[in-house]
């Protein structure tokens, strides 16, 4: 579609009713593509490499803050997504489209190739599993949109294509995704920090159980798609996992025996090469300009983050059970309870969240005394739920200044959510539970194995999905988001279920404060005396509108441009 796009910026060019910047930045490209560049294996790993620099950075914490359009952290604005707030857009989407287009280019000039097969195996790999990540992108985003497969010219019929059906996107990606498991190498041979057939397989977990799940929970609705099957992508899914738990793959979990430390020393390392749970990351290098804020944003400031006391409220206890968080709160209060929770409960707890007595900063001594509730800009959290996941008290950037001075790894896949990917598919699939990959999460962090809770047992615990789910759903979905806290998952997740209950007309709500620790300050209280940062600014909840905001409404001058392409629901 991107390409559509440049083009119809070229032909009102020539009409001379539309500037030229558009086409100007693609021309390069362009020229490339009619000329002599694409000959050898080297030109097409010297193409394709430039896409590894477009992944996502760590950036100012990006991770952790891309879950502020879920229930499971907020920052000092309420989240436009989740509180329905976003305006129709307006404009054109042609630069989301560049990188579409671009490596479409590369396709359309293979033949031109002279070199063997088995000199560009690799790159070609990377190519086809970089178009399945842009197009998932597209999927999560938009539902329907127009799949192309080769770089479109003026005067094609192709720009005026409609938007094709979700579930043939989703087909694409997986097919995309099978091309790259076929070329690339396996991590034994090119490393976690290059795209890998493990990788490979393991996004075609997270693809497969999206739309599958999408197709199920949004079925009957207008963000359905006709005739879905779901179980097809539950299949697909469980199929991938199984080749890469089954098979001669490098794969496992961090564990050293250290359960009180494990999960949380995974998330904090600069150097991941030889982690096998890594699957593929992103290194960060201070040296060649590349490092990142990340340990800033978590031993220094806090970007204004802050957990909400429904992801805290997730953990069990450290046997196995619900725990009494709302009891806690009528007796204990502020470092005291952080405190208690820490010490009562699962162990992820502990290394997602500052526990006042924390070392955060090694080079200097520094203690994690209290949450920053009176911080400014960038300073604050809200919650009292302060994010300590991803940080490194030995890291040389932990403490230190804003300047780019981070090289913790950015983690993309893991095994860890493979497991899970598989054990939701799976019983989704079958009512199978898959208790041998649930347990090797919980025997990392020294939690008791995993068992299916009446949900009658969590009480105030209990998470409101807007419909009905059997106890050994409901507890799969629970230790996903415990698992993968801060990860980036759970915005994806309430999405593919179709879970908009889960903040509609609620508010994010954190610790019970105590007032002792904090002389003069008064925050924002609910009647049980926990913070509740969003009382004026969001008095009726979150008003995430259900029949829209499950996906973004396509900017207005493409549907001028393309009178084929229809405006998603509820944005019309």
């Amino acid at each position: 579609m991107k390409k559509s796009l440049s083009i119809f910026g070229l032909l009102i060019l020539l009409a001379g009713t539309f500037g030229c910047e558009s086409f100007i930045d693609h021309a390069p490209e362009d020229q490339i593509a009619v000329g002599d560049y694409f000959k050898t294996a080297n030109d097409i790993e010297n193409y394709v490499k430039k896409y590894y620099a477009g992944l996502p950075t760590h950036g100012s914490g990006n991770q952790p803050l891309s879950e502020t359009s879920s229930d499971n952290l907020i920052v000092a604005v309420p989240n436009a997504v989740i509180q329905g707030s976003r305006a129709p857009r307006n404009g054109q989407w042609t630069g989301e489209w560049d990188d579409i287009r671009s490596i479409n280019i590369l396709f359309d000039n293979l033949e031109n190739v002279q070199d063997d097969m088995s000199s560009y195996a690799q790159f070609l790999g990377e190519a086809h599993f970089f178009r399945a990540w842009y197009y998932y992108e597209k999927l999560q985003t938009y539902g329907d949109v127009p799949i192309y497969t080769s770089q479109l010219l003026p005067g094609d019929e192709g720009l005026y294509k409609a938007q094709d059906p979700r579930t043939e996107v989703a087909d694409f990606i997986l097919s995309e995704l099978d091309l790259a498991f076929q070329y690339l190498g396996a991590r034994a041979s090119v490393g976690n920090a290059r795209l890998n057939k493990e990788t490979a397989l393991a996004f075609k977990t997270q693809v497969a159980l999206y739309e599958g799940s999408w197709q199920k929970y949004h079925a009957g609705t207008v963000f359905g798609t006709s005739g879905a099957d779901p179980n097809k992508y539950f299949q697909e899914a469980v199929q991938a996992a199984e080749t890469l738990m089954n098979g001669s793959y490098t794969v496992g979990l961090y564990n050293t025996g250290k359960p009180e430390s494990d999960y949380y020393d995974l998330f904090g390392k600069d150097n991941m090469s030889d982690i096998n749970e890594v699957l593929f990351y992103r290194i960060a290098s201070t040296s060649e300009q590349l490092g990142h804020e990340l340990q800033f944003y978590t031993t220094r400031r806090t970007r204004d983050m802050g957990l909400t006391w429904s992801m805290i409220t997730s953990y069990l206890g450290k046997d196995g059970k619900p725990y009494d968080y709302t009891g806690l709160t009528q007796t204990v209060k502020g470092n005291d309870f952080l405190r208690k929770i820490a010490e009562d409960t699962d162990p992820r707890l502990h290394a997602t969240v500052w526990i006042p007595g924390d070392l955060r900063v090694a080079s200097s001594g520094q203690i994690f005394d209290k949450p920053f509730l009176t911080g400014g800009s960038e300073e604050l959290c809200a919650t009292g739920f302060q994010v300590k996941k991803f940080s490194n008290p030995f890291s040389s950037a932990a403490g230190a200044d804003f300047g780019g001075l981070s090289q913790t790894g950015r983690i993309y896949f893991r095994y860890g959510e493979v497991l899970l990917n598989y054990a939701e598919a799976k019983y989704e699939l079958d009512g199978t539970i898959a208790f041998e990959a649930l347990n090797l999460l919980r025997d990392r962090v020294g939690m008791p194995a995993f068992e299916v809770i009446s949900q009658s047992e969590y009480g105030a615990n209990l998470m409101d999905y807007g419909y009905a789910i059997d106890d050994a759903l409901y507890a799969i979905r629970n230790e996903r988001r415990v698992e993968l806290a801060l990860e980036g998952q759970r915005p994806d997740d309430f999405r593919r279920w179709a879970a908009h209950s889960l903040v509609v007309g609620k508010r994010p709500k954190g610790y019970p404060f105590a007032q002792d620790e904090f002389p003069g300050f008064t925050p924002l209280l609910d009647a049980n005396g926990q913070t509740d940062y969003f009382q004026t600014q969001l008095p009726n909840g979150y008003g995430f509108r259900p029949d829209q905001d499950y996906l973004t409404s396509i900017p207005s001058d493409e549907l001028v441009l393309n009178p084929n392409l229809r405006q998603n629901p509820g944005w019309e």
